[in-house]
């Protein structure tokens, strides 16, 4: 085995992060993002490969994001970026990762507690399991956490400091949300406005979101915004004990229709682009599939793509229950181990239509495709045959 990695070398990545005296956090629970072969590239290749060869192991659970590629359709994409996203998977697992290849950990590999302390890195992964579940994480880079999954602490700054997860900004938000778009776009608008800072938000019609229109909020909130957590009102636990910042900012409709213009395309798809929808940013839960299964019910076939992005655990539950051969045969395709990014989408001649945020913003600016948003029931009215 190689010796040329140390566990010094990873606690001076977590002392850089830090002033003064140094201090860290026991942890239990890593997840990793920067996997994908289209996002590290050859020099973050090498640089796992050199270290799954070193006597560097890790020390807790860990659970990785999404490669670019689905196995199971590689024959789709570049077989150099086939191979070496391979490559960047197995010396992950050699250092001791799960092959969860997910956003949405906490739904199987990772399961959380209320106040547990962990260093995730998928932003939206991050503010789930802050605001939703109540555990407790830094928005930590691929390679703090990377060291704390090596370590088995992460740096004591941030959120892990009492002072660190008070709100700052109290947005209300006056209008209406009628989809999981709606919900996207107003996380997106409030991430604007609030840079790092962190927000606490009541929605003043007292609208109660689902779990899945949580998901789109919080997904687009870490697409703009640099907090790790969002104060949902009626929502987070413990948000009751809070004290309310005193900046508020009031957003309406029209602050989602502006958000939407930034990141949605206007002009119509061209007849020789190829247009696909997308869903599952983030992963797909069950719920999810059998939802979109439900609001299928009446469409005999869609006539575009459809790509649904969802884990692999998620995906052989849904096998196992129908919806997959169900919703196959209504021009419904399932992808595992990738996220939207997808290796085949990159130099393509699509027309990306998506009901996320998160898969517009990525998509558009990263890959360079054109990319419009509609909700799924929007959708499927104008796409349902």
């Amino acid at each position: 085995m190689r010796t040329g990695f140390n566990k010094q070398v990873f606690k001076k990545i977590l002392d850089s992060i830090q002033t003064g005296r140094k201090n860290y956090v026991k942890v239990s629970s890593v997840h990793l993002s920067g996997i994908s072969y289209l996002s590290i590239g050859d020099a973050g290749l090498e640089f796992l490969e050199d270290l799954s060869k070193s006597n560097i192991r890790f020390k807790v659970r860990t659970t990785i994001n999404p490669g670019c590629v689905d196995f199971d359709f590689q024959k789709e994409c570049d077989p150099e970026v086939v191979e070496k996203q391979k490559k960047i998977i197995d010396s992950l697992k050699t250092l001791g990762a799960i092959e969860s290849l997910t956003c949405t950990p906490y739904l199987f590999d990772n399961i959380l507690k209320k106040n547990q302390k962990i260093a995730w890195a998928e932003s939206s992964a991050v503010l789930y399991a802050n605001s939703i579940i109540g555990a407790r994480t830094n928005k930590e880079s691929s390679l703090t956490a990377l060291a704390s999954a090596i370590l088995g602490y992460t740096a004591r700054v941030g959120i892990h400091l009492r002072k660190g997860i008070r709100p700052e900004i109290l947005f209300e938000y006056h209008g209406k949300l009628d989809n999981e778009l709606d919900y996207g776009l107003l996380g997106y608008a409030m991430g604007l406005k609030a840079g790092a800072k962190i927000p606490y938000l009541r929605l003043v019609s007292n609208l109660k979101p689902s779990t899945p229109y949580l998901k789109q909020l919080l997904a687009s909130f870490g697409t703009s915004g640099g907090a790790p957590i969002v104060w949902i009102e009626g929502v987070t636990p413990g948000f009751s004990r809070i004290r309310r910042p005193r900046k508020k900012i009031i957003l309406s409709e029209k602050d989602l229709e502006e958000a939407r213009k930034l990141i949605s395309e206007e002009a119509l798809p061209y007849e020789s682009e190829r247009i696909i929808f997308i869903t599952g940013c983030p992963h797909y839960s069950s719920e999810e599939i059998e939802s979109l299964s439900n609001a299928l019910n009446k469409t005999r076939k869609l006539t575009v793509e459809t790509w649904v992005f969802t884990s692999r655990a998620t995906y052989v539950e849904a096998v196992r229950k129908g919806f997959v051969e169900k919703l196959s045969e209504k021009r419904v395709r399932f992808f595992k181990d990738s996220c939207v990014m997808y290796c085949s989408l990159r130099g393509s001649n699509a027309y990306i239509i998506t009901n996320s945020v998160k898969a517009a913003y990525y998509l558009r600016n990263t890959l360079r495709v054109k990319t419009a948003l509609k909700p799924l029931k929007e959708f499927i009215n104008n796409y349902g045959g």
